[in-house]
């Protein structure tokens, strides 16, 4: 055999060696490859978000500023005013947290849903009047308020409001940093329909 020959021999048993390696290997493969995918797309999704959240949260800080005619709606901005007043930078699971909340939380939640559902609505309440005046009388935050007609609901809104909003005043406090890039993927990654994704791309590769 020639040394071209050799060469040519050698070249065809490592190419049917890899070939092997691959068939063998191939759920392996294709889970490694279906995972960095998926970790690609939270973190695109975590930089929009980012992107998306910080002028949200400058729009509280603007909302709840001191204005000849603040008192037509800045009731409520007691709420959020220790958190509009921090300058310190969030910790990654404060960041971790708020990403989870400003962006894989319901507002109303499922059980307050729910509780709105099936309360009875109160005589004498009015959605216009409860809202008047405060900074939840803004037409982006109305829907929110779909179907409350009692106090209770009212402020039980008002109060996962005011979670989402100390959320985005966090975010935007951090700014367009890695570590708020890494902590949004990770938020994006632990959400549930993510989660169930997984376990079914794994369990469809083990039964192949």
């Amino acid at each position: 055999m020639t040394g071209g020959d050799r060469q040519k021999y050698n070249a065809t048993m490592l190419a049917a060696r890899l070939v092997g390696e691959v068939r063998k290997s191939w759920r392996l493969l294709v889970g490694a490859v279906l995972a960095f995918g998926a970790v690609a797309v939270a973190i695109e999704l975590s930089d929009r978000q980012g992107r998306h959240d910080l002028p949200a949260g400058y729009a509280v800080r603007m909302t709840c500023e001191q204005d000849p005619e603040s008192a037509l709606w800045s009731g409520g901005c007691d709420r959020v005013a220790a958190d509009i007043a921090r300058t310190d930078k969030p910790s990654f699971p404060e960041l971790y947290r708020a990403f989870a909340t400003v962006h894989h939380r319901h507002i109303p939640s499922p059980a307050l849903q729910r509780d709105i559902r099936a309360a009875a609505c109160d005589a004498g309440f009015d959605l216009d009047t409860a809202l008047k005046g405060t900074r939840y009388v803004f037409i982006p935050l109305r829907p929110h308020f779909v179907g409350v007609c009692n106090a209770t609901h009212a402020r039980a809104v008002m109060d996962e409001l005011d979670a989402r909003d100390r959320a985005l005043l966090a975010i935007e406090r951090e700014g367009l940093s890695q570590e708020a890039l890494i902590a949004g993927a990770l938020a994006n990654l632990a959400e549930p329909l993510a989660i169930l994704a997984g376990i079914l791309v794994v369990a469809a590769l083990i039964i192949l």
